[in-house]
């Protein structure tokens, strides 16, 4: 059995910075057993519904001055001018840049959780079609895909499968409290650079957003279920920028 404690040993892909190791003291990494599934199936990284939902995953770029660092992540749109990503990847910008479906628009951030580790961007003129969130929790061993850009880089669709969702406690992105996120453990790595991407299922709905990749298992993965996204995102209903907060170290 694959432990959590192994797990949360994990790095925020995209920052620095990163979880506690379990043996750390500190740590508020509570030890527990996962469920294990059969490797996810390669042959999603052809899958059909790859083509139409890239046109709704975003390269997120953004310019933390305080810091002097530029930031990269991934996102997902999800309402008409609205992209979805991990706070981690925004802490700290003031000038972010989202870049979807072949155009480049600035973005202002309206909802900054570090607790959760999501931001909600207002992208005026935005063109991208918009993803459906999923209704009801994927049961263990779903199929499903990581979409993001890993890195900066190129798009990649990453084929994975649904361990199973948990309660995980852990720190806020800060590192000044303890947490409590409803998450799938997936099997299926994220890269950095790929946080703030969409876990989706084969009918190219939004099954969660992913923060999280393993260390002792990189080949697992850590994702905010829908059913917890839903509400931030009804909620981020305005238009009037919020603090990013500080950069993540």
């Amino acid at each position: 059995m694959l432990t959590i404690a192994a797990l949360m040993a994990a790095t925020a892909a995209g920052c620095a910075g990163g979880w506690p190791a379990a043996d750390d003291p500190s740590s508020p990494v509570e030890s527990a057993t996962v469920t294990t599934v059969e490797p996810p199936d390669a042959a999603l990284a052809s899958s059909p519904v790859i083509a139409q939902a890239q046109r709704s995953v975003a390269k997120i770029h953004g310019i933390a001055p305080s810091c002097q660092k530029m930031l990269d992540g991934s996102g997902v749109v999800f309402a008409p001018n609205r992209v979805m990503s991990s706070a981690h990847g925004v802490a700290g910008a003031t000038d972010i840049t989202v870049s979807v479906d072949g155009g480049d628009y600035s973005a202002t951030v309206v909802f900054y959780d570090p607790d959760a580790d999501i931001a909600i961007l207002d992208v005026p003129g935005l063109q991208a079609p918009a993803l459906s969130f999923a209704e009801g929790m994927a049961p263990s061993g779903t199929d499903a895909l990581i979409l993001g850009y890993p890195g900066g880089g190129p798009f990649v669709a990453t084929p994975a499968r649904i361990r199973e969702v948990i309660e995980l406690s852990g720190p806020d992105i800060y590192r000044t409290k303890t947490v409590h996120r409803e998450v799938y453990v997936v099997r299926g790595g994220v890269r950095q650079g790929g946080s703030g991407g969409p876990l989706i299922d084969l009918d190219g709905r939004i099954l969660g957003v992913a923060f999280g990749a393993g260390v002792e298992d990189p080949d697992s993965s850590f994702v905010l279920t829908a059913k917890q996204l839903f509400g931030m995102a009804v909620s981020a209903n305005g238009s009037e920028p919020v603090s990013t907060g500080e950069c993540v170290s």
